[in-house]
């Protein structure tokens, strides 16, 4: 059965006024054209939906309980209708991302800040989890967008670099190196050195670079940064660290100095599942980090 939205129009506006020519005017229609929408509209259902005569129309038992299911239905239709408005138009909608917690810390809050400003409707989630989780994030659609050192599979992964994020050597102080502008990873030959986490993109980025200078592995792997820097203060060695780490690093007995290097910087991309439209708030936060 394949009942046109005109023949529902027509029902529903001789249900509201129970008069023939003020429901034809309401459709823009002759009472006779109207009359004869409800006869069709009747004939499809195959059965009587009013009673009628020369001075009186009513909703027989049948029409109104097909009164009733025609505005729940109309209802629904005109919710479902305001909300893609809405989200259209950036006035509604979710956008969730996740990113390492060093760009959680700062960078990316005040990009969100300025999204929310500009579409207070749209509600933004925030995950901060390293590489890996990231990408399972994505997979796994609990994440809309990620900001990761990893590009992942192309075949599985649209990623496009935003920046690359240089290296700095972490440093107690009193370290011969703290006093220098800039070290060349060279100079870390030999010295003892704090590791962050393996499954963070910290470590898989420093690692190559450390295996061609020599450093001394300390033994120690940490995830917060806060630890790493409570381990350099007491001795236990040196590290490196991504710029937007360094706000999570501050300690009035560390150091940081930049690392002169080429190689010496982390990438970032900004990623999203291959082959997935993003909902329309998601793409316009894709938008502006793309932008910036």
């Amino acid at each position: 059965m394949n009942i046109s939205t005109r023949l529902l129009e027509a029902f529903t506006a001789l249900a509201d006024t129970r008069h023939f020519g003020l429901a034809a005017q309401r459709c823009h229609v002759t009472p006779s054209a109207l009359s004869q929408m409800i006869t069709r509209l009747e004939a499809q259902l195959e059965v009587r939906l009013f009673d009628r005569d020369t001075r009186n129309v009513c909703l027989t038992p049948e029409g109104e309980v097909f009164d009733e299911g025609v505005r729940r239905i109309a209802h629904e239709v005109r919710s479902a209708l305001q909300a893609m408005h809405d989200r259209v138009h950036k006035r509604a909608g979710r956008v969730r991302i996740a990113a390492p917690p060093s760009l959680a810390a700062d960078w990316l809050p005040q990009r969100m800040a300025a999204f929310r400003a500009q579409h207070p409707g749209v509600a933004l989630s925030l995950s901060d989890v390293v590489s890996d989780r990231c990408l399972d994030m994505l997979r796994s659609a609990q994440a809309d967008i990620g900001i990761n050192a990893q590009a992942g599979d192309p075949l599985e992964f649209d990623s496009r670099l935003l920046f690359r994020e240089p290296l700095y050597l972490l440093c107690r102080r009193d370290h011969p190196l703290a006093l220098q502008p800039r070290v060349h990873l060279r100079e870390l030959r030999q010295q003892p050195f704090v590791h962050t986490t393996r499954n963070g993109s910290v470590w898989q980025h420093v690692q190559p670079l450390l295996l061609r200078v020599g450093v001394i592995d300390t033994g120690m792997e940490v995830a917060q940064l806060g630890t790493l820097s409570g381990l350099i203060v007491h001795g236990f060695g040196i590290s490196l660290v991504p710029q937007f780490a360094l706000s999570l690093c501050k300690h009035p007995e560390v150091v940081a100095v930049p690392v002169a290097d080429r190689k010496a910087f982390r990438p970032l991309y900004l990623v999203r599942l291959k082959h997935h439209s993003l909902s329309v708030a998601a793409q316009a936060f894709y938008d502006t980090l793309v932008m910036d």
